[in-house]
């Protein structure tokens, strides 16, 4: 929860139309109005912010100063974000009552856009064969995101913890090797509309869409190859 009302605020004697509360009443009562206030301003806010499927919002409107006194709102409401009008994680919805006489205000509002990230469910030692029991999606403030990191438990299957990692901790690309060296991989060549399929043997740790060299076990050559998934590279050619 963060400070109170902004500063900055106007009214004259009335408020919501969609209220039916009287001025001079009781302090729960004004309790009830501000709390009315902040979920308008809230559910403004909640219109405007555009979302992935897989994402979360969480939204907290300011608490209004209780000394505040606000009565019935007979006209029309708005609500508006001045300046740019663009939603922010800390904005300022101001509201407006269009009668005589009206009032003004403006509620600060923060917002959280959440979005799932596949993190260690418990303790991974170092060298660990990465299993759906290892993993977890947890919920993370998309501004404390950082690095690659995965939003789907499958994209991690089968690749191998290169350091010892926290439960709850993201888990980086940086972090695995997708092929490590001495695996044996299924070598994907592709030339013009044929592909090509060989075994071969990592010659050094690789994660998603690295370039990493592979013994060709038929032709003995080491070749550069992109690393498409667990055990598995890619060659063009």
């Amino acid at each position: 929860m963060f400070m109170g009302t902004f500063a900055r605020f106007t009214f004259r004697p009335a408020f919501l139309g969609w209220l039916s509360v009287l001025l001079l009443i009781t302090t729960p009562a004004y309790a009830s109005i501000h709390e009315d206030i902040r979920r308008y301003a809230e559910d403004h806010v909640r219109e405007l912010v555009s979302l992935q499927p897989e994402d979360k919002l969480e939204i907290n409107a300011a608490n209004i100063d209780t000394r505040v006194q606000l009565t019935e709102c007979l006209g029309k409401l708005t609500a508006d974000i001045r300046g740019s009008g663009e939603v922010r994680r800390n904005t300022h919805v101001y509201l407006q009552c269009h009668e005589q006489p009206g009032w003004e205000l403006f509620v600060p509002v923060r917002i959280k856009i959440l979005k799932p990230v596949v993190t260690a469910a418990d303790p991974i030692a170092r060298n660990t064969l990465l299993q759906n029991q290892h993993l977890t999606i947890d919920y993370q403030d998309e501004v404390l995101i950082r690095g690659d990191v995965f939003s789907d438990v499958n994209d991690l299957l089968g690749s191998r913890s290169k350091r010892d990692l926290r439960p709850g901790q993201p888990i980086r690309s940086s972090q695995l090797c997708v092929v490590c060296k001495g695996d044996k991989v299924s070598i994907v060549a592709q030339t013009g509309g044929l592909t090509v399929n060989t075994d071969g043997i990592a010659k050094e740790d690789g994660s998603f869409n690295d370039n990493v060299r592979v013994s060709n076990l038929n032709s003995g050559r080491v070749i550069s190859a992109q690393v498409l998934g667990a055990g598995q590279v890619k060659v063009n050619l």
